[in-house]
């Protein structure tokens, strides 16, 4: 009986513990560099960065330190042709209100035409047709429920 416990127990660790990872999210800084972005787990180091380059285009982006990430995918347009004039992909840190962020007065030609932050792993670019996490945490959950009654 307690050989049984200690496999349903390994396999739910096992099952669980890449869900306890930090956040990934996809990072780029511009149209060319977006059409093969980068995946970087989430740090202070990663959301600084992705501040540092806020900064060279926004106002106010404020100096922050946190545990908690989200996603940012944000992309900017001329107004005048509708063409794509600038990216940001990457790590946040959630008070940092980027999709709030006001443009530098020599960017006014810029409208944003997408910002979104979001807190599952690489969901800041074509989130259609990905399976947020917890459709994971529902598959272990009843692979568990399925152990539990096979070797109870």
């Amino acid at each position: 009986m307690c050989s049984k416990l200690l496999v349903v127990c390994a396999l739910i660790a096992f099952v669980c513990l890449p869900l306890a990872n930090s956040l990934t999210c996809y990072t780029c800084t511009g149209p060319a560099d977006c059409k093969n972005p980068r995946t970087h787990t989430c740090s202070d180091a990663t959301a600084n960065l992705t501040s540092n380059y806020l900064r060279v285009h926004h106002q106010f982006v404020p100096e922050l330190k946190s545990t908690s990430y989200n996603c940012l995918g944000l992309d900017y347009i001329y107004a005048t042709n509708n063409s794509v004039v600038h990216k940001v992909y990457g790590c946040v840190h959630p008070n940092a209100q980027a999709c709030s962020l006001y443009l530098k007065p020599e960017y006014s030609s810029w409208r944003k035409s997408k910002c979104n932050t979001c807190s599952g792993n690489n969901c800041n670019k074509s989130p259609a047709g990905k399976m947020s996490s917890s459709v994971f945490t529902i598959a272990a959950t009843a692979l568990a429920v399925m152990l539990s009654k096979i070797y109870a």
